[in-house]
């Protein structure tokens, strides 16, 4: 099954059930489906849902790129969907369907009517799958894994190199209560911390003892993060010297701007939409960063990626890896800590990536 054929089956799909869900990979196209039931329906009045203004601009291109009329079409972010409570739609378009999964938007999509339904995301998990059900009935649901895509020939075969590390046991530089500590013992300490308020939430389970939980658990993961900084950067130098088009997915803000400089696209990073159409018009080549916020962006002909900080849910492994899956043969490079939570983190990415196409690499 090609691309063009993949989308027109979720178009029928969708015109049959009027309520589905399409799970796809990133990068397969899911904003065709519903490009392709507009340009077929171009009367229907249409509501499109998306995270971000900026992904609000993208839908917009993506209109005109096809020549499909936006005349009836509404796109709007999350943080005004309060604005249509009461109304009604001949199309709902979930963009990033776990941006809806709020109480707050829960109560809201009840008011909002649809008589066709398209819910799009890599990653939706069943709780949200429950909202969607809630408010608009059954859904009709398709799945496309990575694997899949790549078999298919919708995306292109990737090479993940796992670069494996170990913490230091030997130079004692870090003060913690009042004696020094290798990196190992500091995360020993960090670990300790959290199994330590795992017991006491599930002792006590309520707001306060679950908030210091995640805290000792952020705690441990920027530490992580910071100890995989060299190994990050001389990464991320080496693809410069070789003129390389990549991201860098890095642990905090201060680590993108350490590393990545003036790329650095944070929270923080002032005219952001002006980096971008930097990288997209090869005036960089490098994009260092944070969390979410490329979540939907359209990024040009990028070869490589660095993870230098992989989560532990399958969402954040798939859209990690679906962003550098838009070249003809992209490589990601995954610095990880053996021992340590990271294994729990690989475990996720390996679980989404076929053994083929993993490559292991001490990394020193």
């Amino acid at each position: 099954m090609d691309r063009k054929e993949l989308q027109d089956t979720a178009v029928f799909l969708l015109e049959r059930n009027k309520r589905l869900i399409c799970q796809w990979a990133t990068g397969t196209g899911k904003s065709n489906v519903a490009l392709g039931f507009i340009h077929k329906h171009p009367d229907v009045k249409t509501l499109i849902l998306v995270p971000e203004q900026n992904n609000i601009e993208n839908w917009k291109a993506e209109f005109s790129k096809f020549g499909i009329s936006a005349q009836n079409v509404d796109i709007a972010c999350y943080a005004s969907y309060h604005k249509y409570e009461n109304t009604e739609w001949g199309l709902l378009v979930f963009d990033e369907v776990p941006h809806l999964d709020t109480d707050l938007k829960r109560e809201i999509s009840r008011t909002v009517q649809g008589e066709y339904v398209l819910a799009l995301g890599a990653k939706i998990t069943e709780e949200e799958e429950k909202t969607l059900s809630d408010c608009y009935g059954q859904f009709y649901k398709t799945t496309v894994t990575l694997e899949e895509a790549v078999k298919w020939g919708i995306l292109p075969k990737p090479v993940v190199v796992i670069c494996h590390m170990q913490l230091d046991d030997v130079d004692k530089k870090y003060w913690c209560q009042g004696e020094k500590r290798t990196a190992k013992g500091m995360y020993g300490f960090y670990e300790a911390d959290v199994q330590d308020c795992i017991n006491r939430y599930n002792e006590k389970p309520n707001p306060q003892t679950k908030k210091k939980m995640f805290m000792a658990g952020t705690k441990r993961k920027r530490f992580l993060g910071q100890m995989k900084e060299k190994a990050i950067s001389d990464i991320c130098q080496k693809l410069n010297e070789k003129n390389r088009r990549f991201l860098c997915f890095c642990s905090s803000i201060k680590q993108a701007e350490l590393i990545g400089g003036k790329n650095a696209f944070t929270s923080h990073t002032p005219k952001s939409m002006k980096l971008l159409d930097k990288f997209n018009n090869h005036d960089i080549n490098s994009l260092y960063v944070v969390g979410k916020l490329i979540e939907g962006q359209n990024l040009i002909d990028i070869d490589c990626g660095v993870i230098g900080q992989i989560g532990g849910t399958e969402r954040i492994t798939i859209q990690s890896i679906g962003r550098i899956m838009r070249s003809e043969s992209p490589i990601v490079y995954v610095p990880v800590f053996d021992k340590t939570k990271d294994d729990g983190f690989l475990y996720t990415l390996t679980s989404n990536i076929p053994n083929d196409y993993i490559k292991h690499y001490k990394f020193n």
